[in-house]
């Protein structure tokens, strides 16, 4: 999904109009309407960004496939591709290691909620068990 897609549908689901979205996001009325309309450029700092002010998972805004080609350019850029080698983006080491920290929190996150949840399952299923036995008694 392109980014001005996830925000555009994240702006309908809060019924809010564009320019309410562009001041949540820091960003001119002009600015976020040529994201959302996919011809503006959105830099790494922008989508980490969006996804803390929106409080949405920073992968929403990645496409499936992301990948690190660890040649350096002249500037001592390493290459990042998103979504085919046609989507090419030079990002600094930082600000590729700043992804993988976020989303390595977000999946300590998940993995600890997916725990919390299977417990609960479990919890309902004895509950459940238990009520069916009292019934049948």
């Amino acid at each position: 999904m392109k980014i001005g897609n996830r925000l555009l549908t994240e702006r309908q689901d809060r019924k809010i109009n564009q320019t309410e979205m562009a001041e949540l996001l820091g960003l001119s009325p002009s600015s976020y309407s040529r994201i959302e309309r996919n011809e503006g450029s959105v830099d790494l700092e922008q989508i980490i960004d969006f996804s803390q002010k929106l409080n949405i998972p920073i992968q929403d805004f990645l496409p499936d496939t992301i990948s690190i080609n660890t040649r350096q350019d002249q500037n001592g850029q390493i290459g990042l591709v998103m979504g085919s080698i046609y989507n090419y983006y030079n990002y600094s080491d930082k600000e590729i290691a700043q992804v993988l920290t976020l989303l390595a929190q977000e999946n300590t996150f998940l993995k600890e909620k997916n725990s919390l949840l299977e417990k609960r399952i479990a919890d309902l299923e004895r509950l459940l068990e238990h009520s069916q036995t009292s019934h049948k008694a």
